[in-house]
């Protein structure tokens, strides 16, 4: 009886300890929830045109004048994915731009509609900002926020002088947060009204890694990636985090604890070196970034597929022509992927792209695994000493690449 005893009791050990071994051996888990307010998306926007309107011809306000502006258009909404939502932006001399929107689809509007613009710098008065909330319905959320933006005196294409350019957002955010260790960490998702759910393998995520209380989604930001059917890994202080579930039926999150060696993306940042990369020419070659070094380098991710690099291309050849001898180089890394490699070669040599370029297939895991360049041309300008000196983000002060800024950047910037 005794031995049956001790052998029971040796066997129970051995077991609790092959079960606490392997739950040692586990990731961490972390668990949280969503809020119930959804986030625009504030990287991403669409122009829309109001058209100038008689202000008779507004029908609900009472607070306009013979003498106020009016302009009319209509929103895009992500739940409908469609210019559905009628506004009417209403100016005033010496008071701030207001914008009314039709919340309730009556097809008038009413005080309690509206939206006060505020100056996005104190400084500057041609930039201002509203966020308006439309209604959702039979949802775990409860409005859909709208981030709206007034460019005051700025016309494009056949605009006329009365009427007025405002840009909005047209996605948004699920957002939550999750206790790491006694520490709250906020996380988002895209969020797809149609299937009313989130999906952290799909579409752009974004975590909280510096803790400052709100989600970076700049494209080049290391608290922002997009993701098509694979696992994201974030970098927080000295942890390295992905999503396990999110979860809006059950209201949970959970994140998961990786190793460091799971965390592949090269974080940019102004002022720090552009990571060296392998590449191969169209001419076969194996090359190597830091070729470059001791020269100015215009880094270009661009496509033949995509009409805002075929855009660039004219101000790209000038700066090629104009500035080869004041130490700049241009290396494109090129995206397409339906051209063989000797019918992308004829198609570029015919575009009067006579500086290097690296083909998709060589830098295919470097952009999509280490950049996870999501937009489409991104532009670099580095440095002799293989730093970066823009990205191109000019709402972050940094000199623009764009365009004719492209041509004034240069000149500025390389030795004469």
């Amino acid at each position: 009886m005794e031995i049956r005893i001790r052998l029971f009791c040796m066997l129970s050990l051995l077991f609790l300890s092959t079960v606490l071994n392997t739950r040692a051996g586990d990731p961490a888990e972390f668990q949280g929830q969503f809020e119930k307010t959804l986030v625009p998306n504030v990287e991403d926007f669409e122009k829309v045109v109001f058209k100038f309107t008689p202000t008779s011809d507004i029908k609900g306000l009472k607070s306009i004048t013979e003498s106020s502006h009016a302009a009319l258009g209509r929103l895009y909404d992500p739940q409908t994915e469609k210019l559905s939502v009628l506004a009417v932006l209403i100016e005033n001399k010496d008071e701030a731009p207001e914008i009314y929107v039709d919340l309730n689809g009556d097809g008038a509007f009413a005080d309690s509609e509206k939206a006060v613009f505020k100056q996005e710098k104190a400084d500057n008065p041609y930039f201002w900002n509203a966020t308006v909330a439309l209604p959702v319905k039979d949802s775990f959320f409860t409005a859909c926020p709208l981030f709206l933006q007034y460019f005051k005196t700025i016309t494009i294409g056949k605009m006329t002088p009365d009427d007025r350019l405002i840009t909005q957002s047209t996605e948004v955010f699920a957002r939550g947060s999750v206790d790491v260790k006694g520490k709250k960490v906020l996380v988002q998702y895209s969020y797809n009204f149609s299937e009313k759910k989130v999906n952290p393998q799909f579409g752009v995520l974004g975590l909280d890694v510096d803790g400052n209380g709100d989600v970076d989604m700049d494209e080049l930001s290391p608290e922002a990636a997009m993701t098509k059917g694979n696992t994201v890994v974030f970098r927080a202080g000295e942890m390295y985090l992905s999503t396990k579930t999110a979860d809006l039926g059950k209201n949970r999150i959970v994140l998961r604890e990786h190793e460091s060696k799971d965390y592949k993306r090269l974080e940019l940042r102004i002022g720090s070196e552009f990571p060296e990369f392998d590449f191969v020419d169209f001419a076969g070659r194996k090359r190597k970034f830091s070729e470059f070094r001791g020269k100015y380098v215009l880094l270009d991710v661009w496509g033949l597929w995509c009409p805002a690099c075929r855009d660039e291309l004219p101000y790209i050849r000038e700066a090629f022509k104009r500035f080869s001898g004041r130490k700049l180089e241009i290396l494109g890394l090129n995206t397409d992927d339906q051209f063989t490699r000797d019918s992308l070669k004829k198609a570029i040599e015919q575009s009067g792209m006579k500086w290097n370029h690296a083909t998709f297939e060589s830098v295919l895991d470097f952009l999509r695994v280490n950049l996870r360049i999501r937009s489409f041309p991104s532009t670099f300008l580095i440095g002799p000493d293989g730093k970066i000196i823009s990205m191109s983000r000019v709402a972050r002060d940094e000199s623009s690449l764009r365009g004719e800024s492209l041509l004034e950047t240069l000149d500025e910037i390389l030795p004469k």
